[in-house]
């Protein structure tokens, strides 16, 4: 077979991982499923809390949580928020820069032991008039739990390399 989907050719019975998509294969109401998911730990919760100086009791105290509507800790959501943005690497390994983001909601808890899944669905596609190497996307990417549940909800905007203009192609390492 002389060419591979996933790989592109860099020398003889040679080749390099291809990730992420061109601008120009994105449309918009395509919807990818980001795999594989990741089951979170009530540590991993933790020590995002401890990283990032987050004394919430509701993440890191039991007995307390145990009186909340909850009654157990739950998951912090900053962790969620960027495993949700770490899981679309793949398909959007060619972003050359994240814009912003016009909503980000959390609409239902995260615990210690529960899976995440992401899924992200092509809400606008559209040129970028100061760059011609790259194109703008506006992306709804969720956060859903092992029961199928949306637990993030991250609309956010994007740079992506054009065909030949990312960095995968350009440099050999």
């Amino acid at each position: 077979m002389s060419e591979f989907l996933a790989y592109f050719p860099t020398g003889e019975k040679r080749y390099r991982e291809r990730f992420g998509l061109d601008f120009e294969q994105f449309a918009v109401g395509q919807k990818f499923q980001h795999r594989p998911g990741l089951t979170l730990s009530q540590q991993d919760s933790r020590d995002e809390c401890l990283d990032t100086l987050n004394q919430q009791m509701l993440h890191l105290d039991e007995q307390f949580a145990l009186h909340t509507e909850w009654k157990r800790c739950l998951m912090d959501s900053t962790l969620t928020t960027k495993a949700v943005m770490g899981m679309t690497w793949k398909t959007f390994a060619k972003r050359t820069r994240l814009l912003g983001f016009d909503e980000i909601s959390l609409p239902k808890p995260m615990f210690g032991g529960d899976t995440l899944y992401a899924e992200s669905e092509i809400l606008e596609k559209a040129d970028c008039p100061d760059d011609a190497k790259v194109g703008r996307l506006k992306v709804c990417t969720l956060g859903l739990n092992q029961r199928g549940e949306t637990v993030a909800k991250l609309v956010h905007d994007a740079l992506i390399a054009r065909h030949g203009h990312d960095h995968f192609t350009r440099i050999n390492y």
